[in-house]
C-alpha cells in the first residue's frame, strides 16, 4: 500500500492531467448509474412521492414477456454483429494495406465517413432503401425475379433488415482501427518468420493475429457496449415493432421510461443492461487480455 501511494505520488502530474476525463466519468457516468440503480427500488412517476418497492421492480419485470424478447434480440444482435464485424474489417484491412497509398486513403475515407455523419440521417437513408414500394432493396429483387418484401413491417424480415443496417453502422471504426494497427506491427517481425520459412498466411496467424490482440480486445468490448446500446436506428426504423420483433433492452429502457412513464421499472431495465454489459465485458477481457506492447 506504501508503494502504491508512492507510486502515485511520483506520478502525480499525469493524475493531474487525468483528472477532468475522471471528473466527467464521474458526474455524467458512475453517479447516474448509481442514480439509476437506487431508482431502480421505487415505484414512481415524474412529479409523484416514490414509493420503496425493493426488488419488486426486477420481479415484474423477469415477469413479463416483451423483457425477455427485448433481451434475446439484444444478445443475438450482439452474437451477430459483434464476431462478424470484427472477422469482416480484419479481412479488409489485411487485404487493403499491401495495396497502393491511394487504396488506403480510399477505405478509410469511406469507411470513416459513417463515423462523422449522424446516425440519424443514416438511418433515414437507410428506412428509404427499405421502403416496399421504391425502396432500393426491392427494385434489388426485382432484377432477380424475386418478389417486393416488406422490409419493415413484416415481422420476419424486420429484425434482419436492422442487422443489415447496424453492421454498417459498426463495420468503420474496426477497419479504421486495424489498418493503424497493422501498420504499426514492426517489420522486423515479419522478416525474422520469413527467415524461419514462414509463408503469409502463418505470417498472419503467427505474428499478425496476435500482435492485433489489443486492438481486437478494445474493439470486441466497444463494439459490445455499442450494439447493446443500440436505440435511434429502432426507435426510427421500426419502433421495436412489429410485434416487438426489433425490441431491444436499451429501446425498452426508452418506452419504459418516456412512453409509459414506469421509471422505476425503466431504472430496472437500465441496471439489468449495466450488469449485463459489465459481466461481459469481464469475460472478454479475460479471454482476450494480452501483455504485447509495439
Amino acid at each position: 500500500m506504501i508503494s502504491l501511494y508512492r507510486e502515485m505520488y511520483k506520478n502525480r502530474v499525469n493524475y493531474l492531467f487525468l483528472a477532468p476525463m475522471y471528473l466527467l466519468l464521474l458526474i455524467f457516468l458512475i453517479i447516474p448509474a448509481i442514480q439509476g440503480l437506487y431508482y431502480s427500488l421505487f415505484d414512481f412517476t415524474i412529479g409523484s412521492p416514490r414509493l420503496f418497492v425493493g426488488f419488486k421492480n426486477f420481479t415484474k419485470l423477469f415477469q413479463e414477456e416483451v423483457f425477455w424478447i427485448a433481451l434475446k434480440n439484444t444478445f443475438f444482435l450482439v452474437l451477430i454483429i459483434v464476431p462478424v464485424s470484427i472477422f469482416t474489417a480484419l479481412f479488409i484491412s489485411v487485404a487493403v494495406y499491401r495495396s497502393s497509398q491511394a487504396a488506403k486513403a480510399f477505405v478509410r475515407g469511406a469507411f470513416y465517413l459513417p463515423l462523422v455523419v449522424s446516425s440519424v440521417s443514416l438511418t433515414l437513408v437507410w428506412g428509404f432503401i427499405f421502403n416496399p414500394v421504391a425502396g432500393l432493396a426491392n427494385q434489388l429483387l426485382k432484377l432477380i425475379k424475386v418478389a417486393p418484401i416488406t422490409w419493415l413491417g413484416d415481422p420476419q424480415y424486420a429484425f434482419i433488415a436492422i442487422t443489415i443496417v447496424l453492421f454498417t453502422f459498426v463495420l468503420g471504426k474496426p477497419v479504421i482501427l486495424y489498418l493503424a494497427s497493422i501498420g504499426n506491427i514492426p517489420e522486423t517481425f515479419y522478416e525474422a518468420a520469413r527467415i524461419d520459412g514462414a509463408n503469409e498466411f502463418k505470417q498472419f496467424i503467427h505474428v499478425t493475429l496476435p500482435m492485433l490482440k489489443p486492438t481486437t480486445l478494445y474493439l470486441v468490448i466497444t463494439g459490445t457496449i455499442q450494439v447493446f446500446n443500440v436505440f435511434v436506428l429502432i426507435k426510427i426504423m421500426t419502433g421495436g415493432g412489429p410485434g416487438n420483433s426489433t425490441q431491444t433492452l436499451a429501446y425498452l429502457l426508452y418506452e419504459k421510461a418516456f412512453v409509459f412513464g414506469q421509471y422505476g421499472l425503466a431504472s430496472a431495465v437500465g441496471a439489468v443492461l449495466v450488469f449485463l454489459v459489465t459481466i461481459i465485458a469481464i469475460i472478454q477481457y479475460k479471454f482476450l487480455s494480452t501483455d504485447i506492447e509495439y
